[in-house]
């Protein structure tokens, strides 16, 4: 009896103690999985704060240059080769040190401390090949004058009809403090600007209106599309005594300037809605007071502020922004023929993202937003994504 009861206790004992180790077990399990949630929450709460802070290191930094467009791409590429060189450097003397005999094999000594002979290489045979670089220039470069040069021809030899740049005569003159008749003779040493137009001094007093009447502009536009153009105030281009500026297009003051081109009309009907025809009609009306260059992408359309700016050609509203910088508020249209054409800085926009226009339909009004000066369209074509100059298109 006593046995019995014994073997009872026992096995209630062994069957308690199992229950106890499975609740044990679900305990730890549970408790594992949320110290596991916690630590996720908190690791993806420590990373996204990180990230946030980054993001807006990074977007003063992009501000910065923005603001600057170009200024620091010397120092930064100054930088970055310094960084290269000590890093080559350093890294090169750890390597020798860690594997010295590895080091002494490659520079050409042999067990017995014999150094091989370097195999010759004859140099006489190498042609040199000079190309020019299709980059645009920001700086005054020097010129030496080579038999045959004229004004002219040097102005067509820095021209780059690619980039846009159609240096004149006129402006190498200027720059130089001559005549465009001036006869020059060989090895005469001569300032080339990088694009046509006036470079000058600013006074005390100009700003970028004044200096656009005094050399010419319809619009001191091109003096802000200018990449390398720098400003005190970025939002209200105002400059600084004695800061060198370049004024695009612009002329000397006894000059008289060119007069503008008045765009025609833009057609009212033409391809139907979702389909580009390949032919572009002018989206509105006025003078065009800025032309398509490397750096200004398109055609700048002045005219009064509200005028109705209409579709150049069938297609589809591909994006619709509202933005306080670059092109302000503008709309893109894809034409479904690989072209696509951008109307910038209007001051109201009437059609939505996903939306069939035809040419000629009203897709906003010409304004001022963004990074511009005064009322006008900037029209841009583009052809697989790479940018078109209007004027080739436009009928």
């Amino acid at each position: 009896m006593y046995s019995s009861s014994r073997k009872g206790s026992d096995h209630c004992f062994l069957c308690l103690s199992g229950t106890v180790r499975g609740m044990i077990w679900r305990q730890l399990i549970s408790d594992a999985s949320e110290y596991s949630r916690t630590l996720v929450w908190y690791a993806g709460r420590k990373v996204g704060v990180a990230g946030s802070h980054f993001e807006g290191a990074k977007g003063i930094v992009v501000g910065v240059l923005k603001a600057r467009r170009g200024t620091y791409q010397k120092p930064f590429l100054h930088v970055g080769m310094v960084f290269l060189v000590v890093l080559a450097v350093s890294g090169g003397s750890v390597l020798v040190n860690r594997y010295p005999s590895k080091a002494l094999a490659q520079s050409g000594t042999g067990e017995e401390g014999q150094t091989a002979a370097p195999e010759s290489v004859d140099i006489t045979n190498i042609d040199t090949v000079t190309q020019e670089s299709d980059k645009p220039r920001r700086d005054v470069i020097t010129y030496t004058v080579e038999g045959g040069d004229t004004l002219s021809s040097i102005a067509r030899k820095f021209s780059n009809e690619k980039l846009g740049i159609n240096l004149d005569a006129a402006s190498i003159a200027y720059l130089n403090g001559f005549s465009v008749g001036k006869v020059l003779a060989v090895g005469d040493k001569i300032k080339i600007p990088p694009v046509s137009g006036v470079i000058i001094k600013v006074k005390s007093g100009d700003t970028i209106y004044s200096l656009a009447k005094k050399y010419g502009l319809p619009s001191p536009q091109p003096i802000v599309d200018w990449p390398y153009n720098n400003f005190v105030d970025d939002e209200k281009f105002s400059l600084a005594a004695g800061q060198e500026l370049v004024i695009p297009g612009g002329k000397p003051p006894e000059e008289r300037p060119a007069p503008v081109q008045n765009t025609p009309k833009s057609s009212l009907f033409g391809a139907p809605a979702g389909g580009g025809s390949g032919q572009f009609a002018w989206p509105i009306g006025g003078a065009i007071t800025q032309y398509f260059a490397w750096y200004h992408t398109g055609v700048d359309i002045a005219g009064p502020g509200g005028s109705a700016v209409t579709v150049a050609d069938g297609g589809r509203v591909v994006s619709v922004l509202y933005q306080n910088y670059g092109y302000g508020y503008h709309v893109i249209v894809d034409h479904g023929n690989s072209y696509t054409t951008l109307y910038g800085h209007l001051s109201r926009i009437d059609v939505a993202v996903g939306e069939n226009v035809s040419r000629g339909q009203q897709l906003g009004l010409r304004g001022s937003t963004g990074r511009s000066t005064g009322p006008h369209l900037h029209f841009e074509i583009r052809k697989n994504g790479a940018f078109q100059n209007p004027l080739s298109y436009l009928r």
